[in-house]
């Protein structure tokens, strides 16, 4: 900070005005899009730096100064799948993942595993055209997912399911809460928010102990999309059982088809309706 700037004798004071200024400057230009409180888990120094490197990222984003993710790695020569032999490939594939993870492009991948000639035609064919800032801010990585490029709705809808019956069999929605919908509605007309069914769901489980010997399938899954509207529907269904152990020692024995409905917007699926048995509406 120049000596003008200083408003302290003491650099540590100097560095926290320093940094409440700079946190002013992107609430002012970027407004609720930029949030951060003070953070007691970063020094003033490591929070500094932070804050720089977020400017320097804005700062070049807002100047539209971009460079194809091709650029950015420097334009390497590649040959085409089908000219390669599966080792070749691999190793190309390989390569490739280096060079990105070198120049802080990370591409993770939600689903698969995929084969290597899925994800060198992924790289070469489409991340090669997407855009990162030209002037690389130390610290800030571009992260790409395959499967916003490619999504894999069975997979998605599946995954959602497991997390749905794992969260309903240990009674505890809160650690992944967005397994729900906002908004749930039933077949019967009935509409509430995910807090008032959070709540409903707290009730039914604190009128037993615990859960026990349970057990479920994926007996289908089923969807329909309407792309134009970035929306779709969709469920999965099968059978499951368990064991509900109340106060005086006995237990009820669940067991039946259950049914979950889900809703996709934006590629992100959550269940808005349900059917298990035990479980009253």
């Amino acid at each position: 900070m120049a000596q003008e700037e200083k408003f302290s004798d003491s650099p540590q004071e100097n560095l926290r005005i320093e940094n409440e200024l700079m946190r002013i400057k992107l609430q002012a230009q970027f407004g609720d899009a930029f949030q951060m409180g003070t953070s007691n888990e970063l020094t003033p120094e490591m929070e500094n730096q932070f804050l720089k490197n977020i400017l320097a990222f804005e700062e070049s984003y807002q100047q539209g100064d971009f460079i194809t993710v091709y650029e950015c790695i420097g334009k390497p020569v590649y040959k085409a799948v089908e000219t390669m032999t599966a080792a070749e490939l691999n190793n190309a594939t390989n390569k490739l993942l280096g060079l990105l993870k070198e120049k802080n492009v990370q591409l993770d991948f939600s689903d698969g595993p995929y084969d290597d000639a899925t994800i060198f035609k992924f790289i070469t064919e489409e991340l090669f055209n997407e855009e990162v800032a030209k002037e690389r801010v130390e610290g800030m990585i571009n992260g790409f997912i395959y499967e916003e490029f490619h999504p894999n709705h069975k997979v998605a809808i599946e995954r959602l399911a497991h997390k749905f019956l794992g969260s309903f069999f240990t009674r505890d929605f809160e650690p992944d809460p967005f397994v729900l919908s906002d908004d749930i509605i039933t077949f019967e007309g009935q509409q509430m928010k995910r807090d008032e069914l959070l709540k409903k769901l707290q009730l039914f489980f604190d009128a037993f102990k615990n859960f026990a010997d349970d057990g479920y399938n994926i007996g289908s899954i089923n969807f329909e999309l309407q792309p134009e509207q970035g929306r779709g529907m969709g469920f999965a269904e099968g059978m499951l059982k368990y064991e509900a152990a109340i106060d005086n020692g006995e237990t009820i024995h669940y067991e039946g088809p259950y049914k979950l409905y889900m809703q996709m917007e934006d590629n992100y699926w959550s269940v808005f309706y349900f059917v298990v048995p035990g479980f009253k509406w």
